[in-house]
């Protein structure tokens, strides 16, 4: 059976995700990403209007792919952005997640003021993510930042995440991305890294965060080694 019939013989549809299930996607991610994933889990990440913001604002791009049931109900997504060379808009946003919001934070409470304290020291810190050398040093205009990859519980395990990287993947290419930039971690470092498109810029052990009681990252339970 060819690999394409697969998702054919189990109803399953590819599409790029319409403006107007922003909702309907946000809801998804509340339901399957947020809660799996080790550590928005361990941080308890619920329900909040500036997630929603930059969580929902991916997908108005063009750039993030679903994977849908007979019955239109989403099963997987992989959202993603393209992010362009001379996007003052988007270095103008990442400067001021990355070194201004930190430092205000406080105001949008403790738990917040936590959540993204442990995020910036992850993304700056740890992995030292910064998009814009990579233009000058891979030679290219666009690049597909991935933001996340989620499947829904019941098609966990059947090969829907990996096919939404492939799809996404290609979408890129048509959108003109020559690169793809992805946070991963575990298996899914392993099997991105090991394909044509993506290859491990940056590792930290994830045991650097098993810290002891009492430390910013209290109740982490991450199971990956690798991120």
């Amino acid at each position: 059976m060819a690999y394409t019939d697969k998702w054919d013989e189990l109803g399953i549809t590819f599409s790029v995700i319409p403006a107007d299930r922003k909702e309907e996607v946000l809801l998804f991610l509340y339901d399957n990403f947020f809660l799996d994933e080790p550590i928005t889990r361990s941080l308890n990440v619920t329900r909040y209007w500036i997630v929603d913001l930059l969580y929902g604002e991916n997908v108005k791009g063009g750039a993030s792919i679903m994977a849908t049931d007979r019955s239109g109900k989403i099963m997987g997504l992989r959202l993603a952005e393209v992010i362009h060379k001379n996007s003052w808009f988007s270095w103008l946003l990442d400067t001021f997640m990355g070194t201004v919001l930190p430092k205000i934070a406080w105001i949008l409470g403790r738990k917040w003021d936590r959540i993204i304290y442990i995020v910036n020291l992850l993304m700056e810190g740890l992995l030292e993510k910064n998009i814009w050398p990579m233009f000058e040093e891979f030679n290219c205009e666009k690049i597909l930042n991935d933001i996340c990859l989620s499947t829904s519980k019941e098609s966990a395990g059947n090969g829907l995440g990996t096919e939404l990287v492939r799809r996404s993947e290609v979408l890129g290419k048509e959108l003109g991305c020559k690169v793809t930039t992805v946070i991963a971690s575990g298996s899914t470092l392993e099997r991105s890294s090991a394909g044509e498109v993506m290859f491990p810029l940056k590792r930290f052990s994830t045991q650097i965060l098993r810290m002891r009681k009492g430390t910013v990252f209290e109740g982490y339970q991450r199971t990956h080694h690798l991120c």
